[in-house]
């Protein structure tokens, strides 16, 4: 055999041989594997069946390994779009940048992974990104149905009151609360939560009111349902507050039952038109009684996981929550549910490649009961 069959195809087996072990490396941080066992199944995977071949051959082995080598690593290159859609480039990018360490290493395994040619789209990812945080636009508002209800006001101006009732372990109050529009959270006096069977204590969640007296603390509890007539709201966090209630009313309803609704003033009747909408977000009212937390890893090549844990504290299930993920001027969504109470729900998912941030804001963005 000539003497150069051997440097020229140890030149032509060095690209992918390198490139697969990378990608293989690469695949299994991504998957959290263990260190060891990463690089000894990337090791078997890539120098085994070339190690097998030289083996099992009678003469020229050096040029017989280099070849398979060669060979075989292209092949992982090539089938690895049908196993591992989409990810083929980041774990390139960081198989290389684990190995190229030190200044430099990380923009080189980056360039490496770019100049790789586009993946055929043969089969779906497993995972997909996480959504994009896009504003749901504003359905126009809904005409007139049986899911609506006209009910007087009284007062004047900015001091309207409406009749409503309240329900909470088989105990109704009826009585009439003001329309407040600048209020977040309904709020009720400690005696009326008494008579619904509600004592406020200190293991319940605290907040802040701003008022028309000023800031006050106060404890939020859960109400079973708030009835506007014959529609209901169930699961309705009631901030209590002695001062906001007065001679004729109540309390405050606030936006946290009054935006489930479309609501129209008619002041030729005096009524107030409440509509029932297709989508009503339940984050004020879920807020008060989760923990949202998260953690992000950032694997080298540039690749970032977050994970999303959150808490139910409450006494009623978080059917669904959605955990605003903000990193300067780029947003996204992570799903996470359903959480019954007392228990934990978590998420992870990638993060598309965005610009780097000082540090990473988490919200809760959506949530229902």
């Amino acid at each position: 055999m000539p003497r150069w069959v051997t440097p020229i195809t140890a030149i032509l087996a060095l690209p992918p041989t390198v490139l697969a072990y990378a990608a293989l490396l690469g695949l299994g941080l991504h998957r959290h594997g263990a260190p060891w066992a990463v690089a000894l199944v990337a090791t078997l995977l890539v120098y085994g069946p070339a190690m097998i071949a030289t083996w099992a051959a009678p003469k020229h082995r050096v040029p017989l390994f280099l070849g398979v080598l060669g060979a075989w690593s292209l092949g992982l290159l090539l089938s690895m779009p049908v196993y591992f859609p989409g990810e083929r480039q980041h774990a390139v990018a960081t198989g290389l940048a684990l190995v190229a360490r030190g200044e430099g290493g990380e923009g080189f395994a980056r360039g490496v992974a770019a100049s790789l040619p586009e993946e055929p789209a043969v089969s779906e990812p497993e995972v997909p990104l996480a959504a994009v945080l896009v504003e749901a636009e504003v359905p126009p508002p809904a005409p007139l149905t049986d899911r609506e209800i006209a009910l007087p006001y009284d007062g004047e101006g900015r001091r309207l009151a409406v009749p409503v009732a309240i329900e909470n372990g088989g105990r109704t109050i009826e009585s009439w609360m003001l329309l407040d529009t600048g209020a977040t959270y309904t709020t009720l006096p400690l005696r009326t939560l008494a008579a619904l069977g509600i004592v406020p204590g200190p293991d319940d969640p605290q907040i802040t009111l701003h008022t028309a007296n000023g800031e006050r603390e106060a404890r939020v509890v859960l109400v079973d349902k708030v009835w506007l007539g014959d529609l209901a709201i169930e699961g309705v966090a009631i901030a209590t507050c002695d001062e906001c209630a007065s001679g004729d009313t109540i309390g405050l309803l606030g936006l946290n039952v009054t935006g489930g609704y479309n609501l129209l003033i008619d002041a030729d009747r005096r009524e107030a038109v409440f509509s029932s909408r297709t989508a009503t977000d339940r984050r004020v009212d879920v807020s008060p009684f989760v923990d949202l937390s998260a953690t992000f890893t950032r694997f080298p090549g540039g690749r970032v996981e977050v994970a999303v844990r959150l808490r139910n504290d409450g006494p009623r299930t978080v059917t669904s929550a959605e955990a605003g993920i903000h990193c300067g001027a780029e947003s996204w969504l992570v799903a996470v549910g359903p959480v019954a109470p007392g228990g934990v729900g978590t998420a992870r998912q990638r993060l598309p490649e965005h610009p780097a941030c000082d540090g990473y804001r988490i919200a809760l963005e959506h949530a229902s009961w």
